[in-house]
């Protein structure tokens, strides 16, 4: 009955293709990741905003590893969550356009005989470090800046962070 719940509200935001700002006393953090057919890494791209939608920080980084989607998905999520962390965030939105991810991080459940379920299970514990810490679903169109960021680290020689003074750096 509850995995039903959970399908209706993953349905419900498939239709999202825009982003929307989060609530007051909230951040919404987008997530994307990029992997790369000639290389031996995958770009992680993460956008924090706040309620009138500016940008609170940003980063671009590289993981080491031929991997596939889902792994850089989720090794982008637990990447994001130790951020907002260290950035002291206590009220956090995350979104992603990665189905599978967002739908395992709404379930109590956790498969833990996969590297993803393991991956899964350090994010559900990073998630009690926060007062309030929600996941949704995003298309890819309402994704894109987090898609570019993790596009952008696939090249790029270092990890780069911007806060929201200097995000004119990603430009």
């Amino acid at each position: 009955m509850a995995s039903h719940g959970i399908r209706v509200g993953l349905t419900q935001r498939l239709s999202d293709t825009r982003w929307r700002p989060p609530d007051v006393g909230h951040v919404k953090i987008n997530i994307d990741g990029a992997i790369s057919g000639q290389q031996q890494s995958f770009g992680m791209g993460v956008m924090a905003r706040d309620p009138v939608g500016d940008v609170v920080a940003a980063m671009a980084c590289k993981g080491q590893g031929a991997v596939a989607a889902e792994i850089a998905e989720v090794c982008t999520l637990r990447k994001a969550l130790q951020w907002a962390r260290g950035l002291s965030f206590e009220r956090i939105i995350v979104e992603s356009d990665c189905v599978n991810i967002i739908a395992a991080m709404n379930n109590d459940l956790a498969t833990l005989n996969s590297p993803l379920g393991l991956i899964i299970y350090d994010c559900k514990l990073l998630v009690t470090s926060f007062v309030s810490c929600h996941f949704q679903h995003i298309r890819r169109k309402g994704n894109s800046v987090a898609h570019e960021l993790a596009k952008r680290a696939l090249h790029a020689e270092a990890d780069e962070h911007w806060d929201g003074d200097t995000l004119e750096a990603i430009a």
